[in-house]
């Protein structure tokens, strides 16, 4: 992972073949001392770990596609949940059959490179369990 920083915000983040999306990210996270952020990202994976959530049952599903996928959209974001950076991330994967697949981002290697656009927020919000629907939401108070 080799990274820049162009202005007081912006990361300008490069991933290299073989590293893991979400771990990369976590330790980039660390490094800069980022509890809230959001970003984007292009590139290509040769294993890929996807999920999907059901409110209705409150269960994931999930699958790993081992073949080569171009990211043709990755979003994400950052915020705190137990006092630690939380990585969100979803994206839209193609395979050469211009087949697409898109969810939640579990897992993804990357095999010629990811790159990732991050804004930084000057901002402290964090992330609460909801119990009724059984996922990290923001817990925003109104202002």
């Amino acid at each position: 992972m080799k990274y820049r920083k162009p202005d007081n915000h912006t990361y300008v983040i490069s991933l290299a073949p073989g590293e893991e999306i979400i771990e990369k990210m976590d330790l980039f996270l660390d490094w800069e001392k980022i509890s809230n952020a959001y970003f984007t990202g292009i590139g290509a994976v040769k294993k890929l770990e996807l999920a999907h959530y059901r409110v209705d049952n409150r269960k994931y599903s999930s699958k790993i596609f081992e073949e080569p996928m171009e990211i043709a959209n990755m979003t994400g974001n950052v915020f705190l949940f137990d006092g630690k950076p939380l990585v969100h991330v979803h994206g839209t994967f193609s395979n050469d059959r211009f087949e697409t697949f898109a969810g939640h981002l579990v897992k993804g290697i990357i095999s010629a490179a990811c790159e990732i656009i991050l804004i930084k927020l000057d901002s402290d919000i964090s992330k609460k369990l909801n119990e009724e629907i059984g996922l990290k939401l923001l817990n925003i108070m109104h202002s």
